[in-house]
């Protein structure tokens, strides 16, 4: 099992949903953590960490790998720290609005009905 740490572009809900969503997806993945806040994804299982960025990739989200390392137990003393609050992300961003293109049949002439 390996710890692996990413650095990933988060600017709204929908981009955290897409992003979890990508990653659960793969195989060999025991543990997935989103820390909004940092930035960061921390991946624990067997897998490839390039596999990872390939797929995030795909669905056309930022990434950078930060560290991959072995897993390590975390300690008992992080559950009572509390959680400071954080504003909340806006719903949809302008990177994962659909973008609409308009065709004109006839660009250069004019139709009379």
């Amino acid at each position: 099992m390996k710890k692996i740490v990413l650095k990933v572009s988060i600017l709204c809900d929908k981009c955290k949903t897409c992003i979890m969503k990508t990653v659960a997806k793969l195989s060999g993945i025991k543990s997935l953590a989103l820390d909004v806040e940092k930035c960061t994804l921390t991946v624990v299982g067997d897998i490839d960490a390039v596999l990872i960025v390939k797929e995030l990739r795909k669905v056309k989200k930022g990434v950078d790998i930060v560290s991959i390392g072995p897993e390590k137990e975390e300690k008992k003393e992080d559950e009572k720290k509390k959680e400071p609050e954080c504003k909340p992300l806006p719903l949809c961003c302008n990177t994962c609005r659909p973008t609409i293109v308009f065709y004109d049949e006839y660009p250069n002439g004019c139709i009379i009905s």
